[in-house]
């Protein structure tokens, strides 16, 4: 197994020492082994893993992709009239974006992706919900999977609220007119651009920045003469993320999360700030 020096981070010195673990774990016995043993109540396993030494005079290469993508989109989909007769409507769509990661040194890294498409990605389980509590699903999602350790502070970003079905959507048919009948009803705020900026400093300072921009959502509505209208479902908003964590003695550390959401129109903003610490002795209890 290869792994290339351009997908790792490391600092420019002459002799490299890198931390190392191997985990085996067996499904069926439920079975977990280990070559450097970590407690199972280790806050930071990391620092139980090994040291990988002998790599000296390593040169670290320019950290720089670009994966641009076209895809393409032709769905039929059964249409039943008023008479009870059922044909087909055919309908055709293309998107075209690119993602971008690109390491400033060895510290930061910044992971770009402009007008991405996620039609290949693992659907959800439909889940009947009959509380009051929101619905929380697995993020499937490569962007918002990768490189996102810091942005996981006291469960404040849920990045999955980024792309969601607009909030409008299930309302609709409450807005029609006599006569008029939903045509188009995107099931999903397009997401325009986002980007990330993660690492961590030479003091410990880990540094976490994240934007993100959904366009406007419009749902289409046809009369019976065929006149057609757009209702704003889900409006232009943008997600922002900002996270400071600082590294203290003992595997110790205090960090502080803001979020922030603003949409446009009279729709609601939000704004929440988060903070927590965690306090470890020589032994790292």
């Amino acid at each position: 197994m290869k792994i290339p020096y351009s997908a790792i981070r490391f600092p420019k010195t002459a002799e490299q020492q890198w931390a190392f673990q191997v985990n085996r774990y067996v499904r069926r016995t439920r079975e977990l082994t280990q070559w450097a043993k970590t407690p199972s109540t280790a806050s930071n396993s990391k620092i139980y893993w090994g040291t990988l030494k002998g790599i000296s005079n390593v040169t670290a290469p320019l950290r720089l992709s670009l994966t641009p993508y076209l895809s393409s989109y032709l769905e039929s989909s059964p249409v039943i009239n008023n008479e009870g007769n059922s044909t087909y409507s055919n309908s055709f769509s293309y998107n075209a974006g690119a993602d971008i990661k690109y390491g400033i040194d060895d510290r930061f890294t910044i992971d770009m992706t402009l007008l991405p498409d996620f039609g290949q990605v693992q659907s959800d389980d439909k889940v009947k919900n009959l509380s009051y509590r929101e619905v929380t699903y697995d993020e499937n999602r490569s962007f918002f999977k990768e490189s996102v350790e810091l942005f996981d502070k006291n469960n404040l970003f849920y990045s999955r609220r980024i792309g969601k079905i607009p909030s409008g959507f299930y309302s609709l048919d409450s807005q029609l007119n006599p006569g008029e009948t939903v045509d188009e009803n995107p099931s999903k705020a397009k997401l325009l651009n986002a980007i990330k900026l993660s690492g961590r400093t030479d003091h410990g300072m880990g540094i976490g920045v994240f934007n993100a921009i959904t366009d406007n959502t419009y749902a289409t509505i046809k009369d019976s003469a065929g006149n057609s209208r757009k209702v704003l479902t889900e409006p232009f908003t943008n997600f922002n993320v900002l996270v400071v964590d600082q590294q203290l003695k003992n595997n110790s550390n205090f960090y502080i999360i803001n979020t922030n959401v603003i949409r446009d129109k009279h729709y609601d903003d939000a704004n929440v700030t988060g903070s927590g610490f965690t306090i470890s002795n020589k032994k790292h209890l």
